[in-house]
């Protein structure tokens, strides 16, 4: 039986306002929101992790936004710990935890440590003598590599099967001795596990997105990320939320996947979000707020909280989407999202700091405070209670790995599925005649569950079995093909399946790419050039108010502003610029002028302008569009591209201007800006 997601919120609307300053926030009809933790007591709050007793671990930025590089030469940032001495909700004491941290990108409580990933690696915090500062430290993860926008590392999240997960992102090169004695040398993007005494380390899931960031999983074992630039932007699309089966394969097309294998085209996302910088996931387990299996999704960029109702879709799920809390100030920025154990939620927002590779203004906000805050149902539907205590007990025995207890689970239709996972993650032989009668359930995500396991067992007595059961949906299609391919004998069989199959296992190990030389941060702006652009970008706010978005759409296609050749709104449109297509939810009037006045000033991640210098002299001037291990692709114009041998790159430098020039705003009229702006506002 699978598990089935309640949640009231399909039928709720958004409704209720309540003012906390500067914000008004709308939540749904029936839910109240609070702030519970703001400066002193906290001032930019990122991540959050709760203990067992109920304080609260909370990473605090500093407001650095300087080069990822610097900051772990000179780490500013800390963790707080807060505590709520009266029980009234509301946090009313905080100390600090740790302190000299560099950009903190997850925090996790687990057996008495609270764990920190601050690239390039993830800290194991220790308070042995009980009052209330870690005084031991311990590198629990070294991933070794720091990008220029410190994506290497999200994490690390506690598993509910005991083993620890994290998120590498960016295309840095790493290597990874896994658990079966291999070195997993790999630039792509993935979710990893290991057990907390970093053992059993293994590859979940493979990706060509350039930063997975959040994991939550669900109590039948599913596993599901938030992040960014799954797919290249495009329509609208580019963050999301994925389902992350086992041995699957996503995000845009990049070099960085070659030779890994695939069960065909890249798996599917599972709810797109635009351009949303989706950054925290919580997947809710009680039932006090009515919202038990709704998966809660922080969004940055678009300044709310969204809710995802997951309902099955073959073996996989599709999702009801809604909003759930939304803030009406633009220097609202949630990262995190928390469920506490009466069923409330806490959401982070870090307020106006963080600039480092966002696409908004250069404008720093560093005095723009964040806070704490907390939603509730106005009236509990009940005690929290997460009302499966048979899976509950069953992942207690995976987390001791009993196995003769999870062989027991397969007789129950409710627990099955569960115990395929449990047999999947210790490659059980003796569960192997339950899985197989399995791969003949009328439930489509348990005979995915079941061709998992089979695959990881990895016996060749199971391949007839594998090829004659019923996996024809994509998910279905990749657990059997993957199945096969870790099984490792090539089918004799024909058919899609069994191609597929061959092809994988034809594959050469995946390809590796020359190190190139990192790219050197560029210029930064003195601050009379600051000035100057802040003051001609309150000029022209002053003389751009009431446009005409219909006027607009003619200037942003017409020959003078040319803004079309390079930028698509849905699917017309260049590609060498970002797409356009949800712009006005993510920038606000003044930002759009500042980006057409001064588009050097900020440049919206995967767009940053290059120069390539080759041993040969040469030097090319765009935008980095991919790179394989043979040769690097940039764009060069809107409709050129040069393809650069990696052998023969010299230097790669982040240029100190955009490949858009500057000064449209002179050759614009002051009702074109108008227009034009207003029409991009409308774009969401």
């Amino acid at each position: 039986m699978r598990f089935i997601f309640l949640s009231i919120i399909t039928a709720t609307a958004m409704a209720a306002e309540f003012r906390i300053e500067p914000h008004t926030f709308t939540v749904p009809d029936g839910f109240t929101i609070e702030s519970v933790a703001a400066a002193p007591l906290v001032d930019r709050p990122i991540n959050m992790a709760l203990d067992e007793a109920g304080a609260l671990y909370v990473t605090d930025s500093s407001g650095s936004n300087e080069k990822p590089d610097v900051q772990v030469k000179n780490p500013t940032h800390r963790v707080r710990r807060l505590l709520d001495s009266d029980g009234d909700g509301v946090f009313d004491k905080s100390t600090v935890f740790a302190d000299k941290l560099s950009f903190p990108e997850g925090a996790m409580w687990l057996a008495g440590s609270l764990y920190v990933a601050a690239p390039p690696v993830i800290w194991k915090l220790t308070d042995t003598d009980a009052d209330g500062v870690a005084d031991k430290r311990e590198v629990w993860f070294d991933g070794k590599t720091l990008t220029g926008c410190a994506n290497d590392l999200h994490g690390p999240y506690a598993g509910p099967d005991g083993f620890i997960y994290w998120c590498k992102g960016a295309f840095a090169e790493q290597t990874h001795r896994l658990a079966d004695g291999r070195d997993f040398v790999t630039r792509a993007s993935h979710l990893f596990r290991a057990r907390p005494d970093g053992s059993g380390r293994e590859v979940v899931m493979t990706g060509g997105m350039d930063n997975p960031v959040d994991v939550v999983f669900s109590p039948t074992g599913e596993r599901f990320i938030c992040g960014t630039f799954f797919v290249n932007p495009s329509n609208g699309q580019r963050d999301g939320i994925l389902h992350a089966v086992y041995g699957g394969v996503w995000g845009k097309e990049h070099g960085v996947l070659e030779g890994h294998p695939r069960t065909g085209e890249l798996m599917p996302i599972m709810t797109h979000l635009g351009a949303a910088a989706a950054s925290g996931l919580e997947m809710l387990r009680g039932d006090a707020m009515g919202l038990r299996g709704a998966i809660l999704c922080t969004q940055f960029n678009m300044r709310r909280v969204s809710s995802h109702v997951l309902t099955p879709d073959g073996a996989t799920f599709r999702t009801a989407d809604r909003d759930f809390v939304v803030s009406d100030q633009t220097d609202f920025h949630p990262t995190d999202v928390l469920e506490c154990a009466d069923g409330s939620v806490l959401i982070a927002d870090t307020g106006g700091w963080y600039k480092l590779c966002c696409p908004t203004s250069k404008e720093l906000k560093p005095e723009v405070l964040g806070a704490i805050y907390r939603v509730r149902k106005t009236k509990p539907l009940s005690a929290n209670a997460t009302p499966t205590p048979k899976l509950d007990a069953l992942w207690a025995s995976i987390r001791a790995e009993g196995r003769a207890a999870i062989r027991a689970a397969f007789a129950d239709p409710e627990t099955q599925t569960l115990a395929a996972y449990g047999a999947s993650l210790f490659r059980d032989r003796a569960a192997r005649p339950q899985l197989a009668a399995m791969l003949r359930s009328p439930d489509a995500q348990a005979r995915r569950a079941a061709a998992e396991a089979l695959g990881r067992i990895g016996d060749k007595a199971d391949i007839a079995a594998l090829l004659g059961a019923d996996l024809s949906d994509r998910f279905g299609f990749h657990s059997a093909a993957y199945a096969l391919y870790e099984i490792g004998q090539p089918p004799e069989a024909s058919g899609k399946l069994a191609d597929t199959v061959r092809a994988m296992l034809a594959l050469p190990k995946p390809a590796m790419s020359q190190a190139l030389p990192l790219i050197a941060p560029a210029t930064k702006p003195d601050a009379a050039q600051l000035k100057h652009q802040a003051t001609r970008v309150d000029e022209l706010l002053a003389l751009t108010k009431d446009g005409d978005a219909a006027r607009g759409a003619e200037v942003f296609r017409g020959a003078k502003a040319l803004c079309s050749t390079c930028h698509a709104i849905a699917r017309d449109g260049g590609t060498l610029g970002p797409d356009l297509t949800k712009i006005g939810g993510i920038r606000t009037r003044r930002d759009l002028l500042e980006a057409i006045a001064f588009p050097s000033s900020s440049y919206v991640r995967s767009y940053e302008p290059l120069i390539i210098k080759t041993l040969a002299g040469a030097e090319h001037f765009g935008i980095l569009k991919n790179q394989t291990r043979d040769a690097l692709t940039v764009a060069t114009g809107a409709t050129t591209e040069v393809n650069i041998p990696t052998a023969q790159v010299a230097a790669m430098a982040e240029a100190p201007v955009s490949l858009m020039p500057p000064g449209l705003d002179t050759i614009l009229t002051p009702r074109e800006l108008a227009d034009i702006v207003a029409f991009l506002q409308t774009k969401k």
